[in-house]
């Protein structure tokens, strides 16, 4: 009668019970990983970046390198003052490259750390 009914409620208010903490826990896993996957894609992301930056550099450097040499073929008279020049205007031009590579480099990585960073919530992902 009445006390199976209750009996029968009571059991499947249980089951629920536990079905929802499950899917709780399935939730926070799915939420977890979907995180982890967002930082390593952001991480993929900012390497191609840097890769294909790095490739333009190079391409940079060797055409302007072919340009210098073929300058200073043409610079009969005057190719010792045209080194000094070059070498003057590289000692001020890799510097500055290099601070803003690392500048460059230095966001990518705080990037990578998540919104809780800042106050060490979130570890970033190797």
């Amino acid at each position: 009668g009445a006390m199976d009914v209750m009996r029968d409620n009571m059991r499947n208010m249980a089951e629920r019970d536990s079905q929802l903490h499950d899917l709780e826990g399935k939730s926070t896993s799915l939420h977890s990983v979907s995180g982890a996957f967002s930082q390593q894609a952001t991480r993929l992301r900012k390497e191609q970046q840097w890769q294909r930056c790095r490739t333009y550099l190079v391409s940079a450097a060797i055409v302007l390198g072919l340009v210098w040499l073929i300058v200073l073929y043409f610079m009969k008279g005057h190719r010792k003052q045209f080194a000094l020049t070059s070498a003057a205007a590289l000692t001020f031009l890799v510097p500055i490259a290099r601070c803003i590579i690392r500048r460059w480099k230095g966001d990518e990585s705080s990037e990578l750390l998540g919104p809780g960073s800042a106050h060490g919530q979130d570890m970033p992902l190797d």
